[in-house]
């Protein structure tokens, strides 16, 4: 039966999610009962739906350097920006409801090399607040680059650079200065089925030749030591077909998915799922007018 029957009806779907690795800005994960096509959905609003703050916008006042403005621009958008929680909550909702200007952020930055030269760093970036009263007076806002030693430019002796920076919120769709993630990924789960155990001089072969060191030598048997590390490149399929047969389920899925700091990753996983819950809903609200302008 093709798989995508087996698939056909919704309600067949029972995912289940196992976290596999978790750390600051890393988590891999394993979801269950799940199709291809939603775990690209996911993957992919990951990278591009998932709204989050970056630097727009630059006004020179005065550039003494040999750098042109827009090459200087252009480092100031890509230094990711750390949002607390709260502050991260009102302009994610400020984005969705269309308000992209009055969530517009102030930074600025007035560096001088007065005696030796030196180098503007992401430290030098000072967060002055929003353009607008968006922010509730209540919340404790914490916006900062997520690193202090990203270098901008150098500064030769009596060189000056001052300037002011508009952050506003965007998704990863528009420009790569926006996306949350360095890298969101997926695979099928391997299916990993050993013909024959009993090793031989070929079992050296096998285990050598596996770039991921998923196979290992126990009692004199060949076994399967990490199956998870497969990246179903089948090398070893191919060295010692009569020993070891690679396939894939398509209903598991392994993801990868690795941050920058910007955001937790389970705000924005979180924010990846409810922003297709928010195109599902526009859609099916399209969709019930279409029906009824022809009734």
């Amino acid at each position: 039966m093709p798989s995508y029957l087996l698939v056909n009806r919704v309600s067949e779907l029972r995912p289940k999610a196992t976290l596999l690795k978790y750390g600051k800005n890393y988590a891999e994960f394993i979801i269950e009962n799940i199709t291809p096509a939603i775990a690209n959905s996911i993957r992919r609003a990951v990278l591009s739906e998932v709204p989050t703050l970056a630097i727009d916008e630059v006004v020179f006042l005065e550039n003494s350097t040999a750098m042109f403005d827009e090459v200087i621009a252009h480092r100031l958008a890509l230094i990711p920006l750390y949002i607390d929680k709260e502050t991260y909550k009102v302009l994610k909702e400020c984005y969705w409801e269309g308000k992209r200007e009055e969530c517009t952020l102030l930074f600025t930055l007035e560096v001088e090399a007065l005696g030796e030269p030196r180098v503007i760093y992401s430290s030098d970036l000072k967060y002055e607040g929003p353009l607008s009263s968006i922010l509730p007076e209540n919340i404790k806002v914490d916006i900062r680059p997520v690193s202090d030693k990203i270098p901008i430019i150098k500064l030769e002796r009596g060189q000056k650079l001052i300037l002011e920076a508009y952050a506003r919120m965007g998704i990863g769709k528009d420009h790569a200065k926006w996306q949350p993630v360095s890298s969101s990924t997926y695979k099928y789960k391997p299916v990993i089925k050993l013909l024959n155990p009993v090793c031989n001089e070929d079992c050296e072969k096998c285990i050598s030749v596996c770039p991921k060191g998923v196979f290992g030598i126990e009692d004199g048997k060949l076994k399967i030591i990490d199956p998870l590390s497969c990246t179903l490149c089948r090398a070893c399929e191919e060295a010692c077909p009569d020993y070891i047969k690679v396939r894939w389920d398509e209903r598991t899925i392994i993801f990868k998915v690795e941050t920058h700091g910007t955001l937790p990753l389970i705000e924005i996983l979180s924010t990846a799922v409810e922003s297709l819950e928010r195109k599902l809903d526009e859609l099916t609200e399209k969709l019930k007018n279409l029906v009824r302008a022809k009734v």
